[in-house]
Formats: C-alpha cells, sequence, structure tokens
C-alpha cells in the first residue's frame, strides 16, 4: 500500500506541474499565433471546455476501466498536448490541441481525487490534504522550470518538450502501482449529482471559485483600495497561496485530532475572517496578514469535501468525485469573472465582501461533512 500512496502522490505533483507548465508559454503562443487579447481569450475557453466535458464524463470511465488505465493514458495524452503547444502555429489547430489537453487534465483530476479516495480507505487514515499539498508544489515546480528555461532563452518548443518529458517520468515509475479497481458499470456515462453529493459539489465550488478569485484580483485589491505598487501586489497571493500548501502539508493530521467537520466549519470562518481582515484592513501589511489567514483557513476544506464526496452513500465514488470535481472547476473557471462583474456594478471591495459571505455558507452547511475519519 505504500507504492499506492507514493503513486497518487506523484499523480497529484503531475497534475499541477501540467497545469502550471503551460501557463508561461501563454505570451509566447499569442505572439505565435499573432491575436488580440480577445481571442486568446477565445481560444483558452478550449482548456475549460475540455476539462468540464470530460470531467461530466470521468466517472462512469473510471468505473468501467480503472484507476490505473485512466490515470496513465491520461498523463500521456497531457504530455503529448503539451509538447505540441510549444511550436503548434495554427489558431484552430491549437483550440483542438488546448481542448485535449484540458480533457486530459480533467480526466487526470477526477481519476487521482478517486483513486486518493482509494487508498485512504485501504490505508484507514485521512491523506487527502497531503495529496493536494502535493498537487500545489508541482504547480509552482511546473510554473517556476517553464519560466526559468524561457528566461534563459530556450525556445518554447523545447521547453515545453523538456516539460511534457518530466511530466511523464509519473507514469514511467508509477503506472503500475496505480490500484486497477473497476465495477464494470455499464450505465449512462453522464450521471448527475444527487442528494448529499450535490451540496458537497455547490461547496466546492464555492470554495474553489473563492481561491480562483483570489489568484485574479488579490494584487488588484492592493493596488486599488489599498494603494501598494504594482511591483509588490504579487505578493499577496504568493502569501496565500504559500500558507494554503504550508498548512496542507499538515491538514491530515489536523482532521485526524479535530474531526473532518471541525476543520471545515473552523476553517471556512477563519478564511471568511481573513477576508474581512484583508477588505477592512487600515494598510496594504494587515490586508496581506488577513490573505494569510485566508490561506491558513481555507486550505484543507476542498480535500475534506473530496474525502466527503468519495465516503458518501448517494452515489458510487466514482460519480461522486466526478461530480464535485466538475462543480468544484466550474467555480475555478467562473470565479474571475463573477468578481469582474460584481466589481465593475458595486466596487471590488463590496464583491470580496460576497467571497466572505461564500465561505460563511460553507461554515453553515459543515454539517454534512462526516466527523471521522474514513474507514
Amino acid at each position: 500500500m505504500v507504492w499506492q500512496q507514493h503513486a497518487t502522490r506523484a499523480a497529484f505533483f503531475a497534475a499541477g506541474f501540467a497545469v502550471a507548465a503551460w501557463a508561461p508559454l501563454v505570451p509566447f503562443a499569442k505572439g505565435r499565433l499573432a491575436i488580440d487579447e480577445a481571442t486568446l481569450g477565445c481560444l483558452l475557453l478550449c482548456l475549460g471546455a475540455g476539462s468540464i466535458v470530460a470531467m461530466v464524463t470521468s466517472g462512469s470511465i473510471v468505473s468501467r476501466f480503472g484507476c490505473r488505465r485512466v490515470l496513465n493514458v491520461s498523463m500521456v495524452a497531457a504530455a503529448a498536448m503539451l509538447s505540441v503547444l510549444g511550436s503548434v502555429d495554427e489558431l484552430y489547430l491549437t483550440g483542438v490541441v488546448l481542448a485535449i489537453f484540458g480533457g486530459a487534465i480533467g480526466t487526470m483530476d477526477v481519476a487521482m481525487n478517486i483513486h486518493a479516495v482509494f487508498v485512504e480507505r485501504r490505508s484507514n487514515r485521512r491523506m487527502m490534504s497531503g495529496f493536494h499539498a502535493l498537487y500545489s508544489a508541482g504547480g509552482v515546480a511546473g510554473a517556476a522550470s517553464s519560466a526559468a528555461a524561457l528566461s534563459a532563452g530556450i525556445t518554447p518548443s523545447t521547453t515545453a518538450g523538456v516539460a511534457a518529458a518530466a511530466l511523464v517520468i509519473a507514469p514511467a515509475f508509477f503506472g503500475r502501482r496505480f490500484i486497477s479497481d473497476k465495477a464494470d458499470a455499464h450505465g449512462s456515462l453522464l450521471v448527475l449529482p444527487r442528494g448529499s453529493v450535490l451540496l458537497l459539489g455547490s461547496m466546492c465550488l464555492m470554495m474553489l471559485l473563492v481561491e480562483g478569485a483570489m489568484l485574479d484580483w488579490s494584487a488588484l485589491l492592493l493596488t486599488g483600495s489599498k494603494q501598494m505598487s504594482a511591483a509588490q501586489a504579487g505578493i499577496g497571493y504568493a502569501v496565500f497561496a504559500g500558507t494554503m500548501t504550508a498548512m496542507r502539508l499538515t491538514g491530515d493530521w489536523t482532521a485526524a485530532r479535530l474531526g473532518a467537520r471541525r476543520v471545515v466549519r473552523f476553517g471556512s470562518a477563519l478564511g471568511a475572517a481573513g477576508v474581512a481582515l484583508a477588505v477592512y484592513a487600515p494598510d496594504s501589511h494587515l490586508t496581506i496578514a488577513g490573505f494569510a489567514l485566508m490561506g491558513i483557513g481555507v486550505a484543507n476544506v476542498v480535500p475534506i469535501l473530496y474525502s466527503a464526496a468519495g465516503a458518501t452513500k448517494a452515489m458510487s465514488s466514482e460519480h461522486a468525485i466526478a461530480a464535485t470535481a466538475t462543480l468544484g472547476y466550474a467555480g475555478t473557471l467562473t470565479g474571475p469573472a463573477a468578481v469582474g462583474f460584481i466589481a465593475q456594478g458595486i466596487g471590488l471591495t463590496a464583491a470580496f465582501e460576497l467571497l466572505a459571505v461564500l465561505l460563511m455558507l460553507v461554515c453553515l452547511f459543515s454539517s454534512i461533512v462526516p466527523k471521522h475519519e474514513p474507514s
């Protein structure tokens, strides 16, 4: 079982690495295709659309073919598409490649969380927060390595190729260690969330909407109402992401001792308090402290929601995880845009206040989360 645990960690790291390695390549793709920002935005929607479509059907696919096969195929597919993204120079072909890349990432996301639930059950202890910490670590490694290579003058095509080669290390070394459980399901590929899964997925949507909004809008809050220079404003999200990653490394230990429900309840409330501090603080330093408080609070909520969805009796684990992941990813996609529309209408400060409301809603609904660790 130890090898299955390591394989799960490798899958989470690889998923975070793949997504983040693409980000520094975006400006080069824009220049190579000679497109404007609006066209680039539409192009990037292909990645999101591919992910959503794949996530909706991935639960049934995993139940039919097993985690091992789905994880290995999706990781190799993601690596192949990433290598192409460094050099493709035709607009519509780029859209197709991005859609397949997004589909591979979405499938990997669902399959690795299903696999994580299986590993938790067999290990009889909480491990989900630690797995998600590896996803964050993979994101840092992917973005940093691609950015460093491009800054050193290495071409985008070579950078993408090296990143793709690094990505296939996971299936090469751990491919046989993944659990191959499958349910031999023969129902519809599309299964809608129901019962407790619908509520857990909605809570996941709210949490990831907050995280997505922090990525795109925290710097603007600092440069706007807090009057911090643009060159320094990025520290806000860095502090949020850093504290969140650090807390996930101890999240399983915390949930085992305090109980999963308390971590969700107090964590979401602490996150809301962090938003309030960030919004109402008189200076930028206290605002950054609020961001740190948010990171500490929200860090382990989403991993626990995934574990709770996998343990529910309302649906099979495969379909429950797929539904939760799909709703959560919808929050990641829509969060930044929603904050933008709200900020345009009533101001960015009010938009952040609404993020605190979402976190309090998660706190109010936390009683749906089981108290005890999986068994």
